[in-house]
């Protein structure tokens, strides 16, 4: 078919044909605001504490100390008499010698005895206390210390009805704890802060006699 020197055109609704679509620019990514001064140091800090505590339990389970075992070899009560008649209240005079081993199980572990002391305890209440002179252990170590608790007491309210059923039978119940405050050294590397040692060592003890030997309960170490 011909056609006399026009060009044929499609209508697309009048006017030029569309142009293409263009391709529109990526949007730009929002920039990355830096960490503030702030966060690094609070990041920082969280950081550092993760080491030492995962240091700490490293060392802990290398160095693990075991309870400090405390025994009463022998225990002598040469006075143990109740003064009923003194003002205002009754007095306890005593004078107890006791023979005490205290021992370190743990290897790779030593002890710092800051404080040691051995009280003395009747029916509940205190009466007497001594220094234990022991300030230094090391490891798998066992040493012999004495006490010597010798005095008199009225500053509790002694029960002169059961101080009078014990004299009769000849048997006083006396407990003697060891109390102190204690660091552990675990080899060369650290100390720890003190903590309370308190082990609880029950003897019946009569006049003039010897106690068999008694192994103590170690409470806190």
């Amino acid at each position: 078919m011909y056609y006399s020197g026009q060009e044929l055109h499609v209508e697309h609704g009048g006017g030029d044909p569309p142009p293409y679509p263009q391709a529109q620019p990526a949007a730009l990514h929002p920039q990355r605001r830096r960490p503030s001064a702030f966060r690094v140091l609070v990041r920082a800090f969280i950081a550092a504490c993760t080491v030492v505590v995962a240091v700490a339990v490293l060392v802990w389970l290398i160095y693990r100390p075991r309870a400090i075992q405390v025994a009463v070899d022998a225990a002598t009560l040469s006075r143990f008499a109740l003064n009923t008649t003194a003002n205002p209240r009754p007095v306890l005079s005593f004078n107890l010698t006791a023979g005490l081993t205290i021992r370190n199980p743990s290897r790779r572990t030593a002890v710092y005895y800051d404080v040691l002391s051995a009280d003395g305890f009747y029916r509940g209440l205190r009466f007497g206390a001594a220094a234990l002179p022991l300030s230094y252990q090391g490891g798998r170590r066992a040493d012999a210390v004495r006490a010597v608790l010798v005095g008199s007491s009225g500053v509790v309210s002694w029960d002169a009805g059961a101080f009078g059923e014990d004299n009769h039978t000849g048997v006083f119940p006396v407990t003697l704890w060891v109390l102190g405050a204690v660091r552990y050294k675990y080899g060369g590397l650290m100390t720890t802060s003190a903590t309370m040692l308190s082990a609880r060592c029950p003897l019946a003890l009569k006049l003039v006699e010897a106690s068999s030997r008694v192994e103590c309960t170690v409470i806190s170490f």
